[in-house]
């Protein structure tokens, strides 16, 4: 009972550090965030080890394994489950808040796509060395081949030894016949049942195994994935979702500010709004969609200073703000001679890299933001 109830303990902790191991992987960032300050700093700092930082969820994984008897069992037990979740819950969040899955800029960590390549690799390597190669290395001595019917020279005595001659006088003995009486038919065909049962469980365990897998495989490829205007029309539902803080503030929520990255990007580079009157852009937007205060909020228009800009642009307005405190996206128009239609909408977001942002702020946000958002 004890044992059970150990060996469950070392596979949940195995679980819990591969959890951990899969995020280390998909989300560096958010663990050590990028500090254009570091460049500055001497000594050892711990942005250093972000490189091998996954490995501390390995070390742990490990210290858990070898607690215990099965150290191959816990450890793969953790590594197998975490991956088969990965894989499983990859389609569904690549439909619903795929920033989860790959990155909204090119500046971002890999994110879950990049996490379970690299996971698997871990799995496949770790799988060769302790399934294989230390096996082979550190194998336990064979036991001791059963000598029980073998005999010590110093046993024998040479004095009672027979000459050729002596062993020729010797009387023959009549060799024995063993004779068999008829083959028992039902023993051998309950045998033979036995054996056929063996196989068909065989069988069908490798088939329930093997319709496993092409349920996962099916699951992962062809998870309904929206269209793009699928995807377009949960970006614009999804970016006015808002939480209220502690000082009554309201805030975008981190997948509002993703959506709404993803919609204006679309908006700008596609150049949806030119020509548009500021009236036909809301619709456009759906803005009707949040609450009063909080669209007040979103089209305010007033100056805000950006992380990765110089308020140098008097020639352009903030039209659309999203803000979830840490990062933000703006969408800026410039309005046409009548003062009424939208000529240029260009998307800057802030927040999201402090390096990039630290970047475009010195080298110029126009050239830069269209760079670095790649």
């Amino acid at each position: 009972m004890l044992t059970a109830f150990t060996m469950t303990i070392r596979c949940l902790l195995s679980v819990v550090g591969a959890l951990g191991l899969l995020y280390f992987l998909s989300y560096p960032d958010s663990i050590l965030p990028p500090n254009p300050n570091i460049a500055y700093v001497r000594g050892f700092t711990l942005y250093e080890l972000k490189p091998i930082i996954w490995v501390l969820p390995m070390l742990f994984m490990e210290l858990v394994s070898i607690c215990g008897r099965r150290r191959n069992f816990v450890w793969f037990s953790g590594m197998l489950f975490v991956l088969l979740s990965g894989v499983i819950v990859y389609p569904v969040l690549k439909a619903w808040a795929p920033e989860w899955v790959s990155p909204t800029f090119g500046y971002e960590d890999g994110k879950l796509t990049m996490g379970l390549f690299y996971f698997a690799i871990i799995l496949f390597v770790s799988y060769i060395f302790r399934c294989g190669l230390f096996v082979y290395l550190f194998r336990e001595k064979k036991q001791q081949e059963d000598e029980s019917g073998t005999v010590e020279a110093d046993v024998l005595d040479p004095s009672a030894a027979l000459t050729v001659q002596e062993i020729i006088a010797l009387p023959q003995r009549e060799a024995p016949r063993f004779l068999f009486a008829a083959p028992d038919g039902s023993a051998m065909a309950r045998f033979l049942e036995l054996m056929h049962r063996l196989g068909i469980s065989r069988l069908r365990r490798w088939a329930f195994f093997l319709s496993l897998a092409l349920m996962l495989v099916a699951w992962f490829f062809f998870y309904p994935q929206p269209s793009e205007e699928q995807a377009l029309n949960r970006d614009r539902a999804r970016m006015y979702e808002h939480v209220q803080k502690p000082n009554g503030r309201l805030m975008a929520t981190r997948g509002a500010v993703h959506a709404a990255c993803r919609v204006l990007r679309k908006v700008a580079d596609g150049d949806l709004f030119t020509g548009k009157s500021v009236q036909e852009a809301e619709e456009w937007l759906q803005l009707d969609r949040a609450p009063a205060n909080y669209r007040a909020i979103l089209r305010d228009d007033a100056d805000l200073p950006l992380a990765s800009t110089d308020a140098i642009f008097e020639s352009r307005t903030r039209f659309f703000t999203v803000q979830d405190g840490k990062r933000s996206v703006v969408l800026f128009v410039r309005m046409k001679a009548d003062g009424v239609h939208i000529n240029v909408a260009e998307m800057v977001d802030a927040g999201w890299n402090a390096v990039v942002d630290d970047k475009r702020r010195r080298f110029g946000s126009d050239i830069s933001s269209r760079f670095f958002s790649r």
